[in-house]
């Protein structure tokens, strides 16, 4: 009956806006908002944290996580340049560790009491509450945490490795030690909004250059013919 309730959730949504439609990541935060709201009130927070506080998350080609993703990474290079040279050594994209923590809200990495939490700063301040929690953790793991987790980053010799343990750090560090270091983290909202607008020329100036180089092997095969 619960998991009905869900698919019930989400296929409301997918008719309620078609543009975006059914993505596997909103089925956690659909169960938790079912727990905590009558099936009505569920599916209009639900319109809400996808048309307002993440807008684009679950689009076709995820072009706004994507962008997120690229924008953790050049903060990361801005306030931990060790952590940051470990992650190129590696060559590392950021969309690896970020995609599941920003397109669930951290549903599958952390539990009630917890998640609320969370939750409820996201409700408050948006989407730079997932940024600052982000960069803690990598940050945390890379370069200021307990020094085993440290080291033991910094031996990694392969990405996927990497990932795990800081998936893993997100998990046991102590939650409230991790709060404390969200707000005390350097990170104004000009730094945020300047590392977004970074990445989003970024990612269409390479989407151009992809794009322009179809079009170049498509007119030389035309020309082959």
């Amino acid at each position: 009956m619960y998991a009905s309730s869900i698919e019930l959730k989400i296929d409301a949504y997918a008719v309620h806006d078609p543009a975006v439609g059914y993505c596997q990541a909103q089925a956690p935060i659909a169960a938790i908002l079912l727990m905590h709201f009558p099936p009505e009130q569920a599916f209009w927070v639900f319109v809400q944290i996808n048309e307002e506080y993440v807008k684009g998350y679950f689009s076709d080609g995820l072009m706004a996580v994507k962008e997120d993703a690229l924008a953790t990474e050049l903060l990361i290079q801005r306030i931990s340049q060790r952590g940051y040279r470990l992650l190129r050594k590696l060559d590392v994209d950021p969309i690896l560790y970020t995609l599941d923590w920003y397109m669930t809200l951290f549903s599958r990495t952390y539990r009630a009491p917890q998640l609320f939490r969370i939750w409820d700063m996201f409700f408050c301040e948006g989407v730079k509450v997932l940024f600052r929690l982000a960069l803690v953790i990598v940050r945390e793991t890379l370069e200021v945490g307990p020094p085993d987790i440290v080291t033991k980053a910094h031996k990694c010799d392969n990405p996927m490795d990497l990932i795990a343990l800081i998936k893993q750090t997100a998990k046991n560090l102590p939650f409230d030690v991790l709060l404390i270091k969200m707000d005390k983290l350097p990170l104004t909202d000009i730094d945020l909004a300047q590392a977004c607008g970074q990445a989003r020329q970024q990612l269409n100036s390479d989407l151009n250059t992809t794009n322009s180089r179809k079009t170049s092997s498509r007119v030389q095969a035309n020309k082959h013919k």
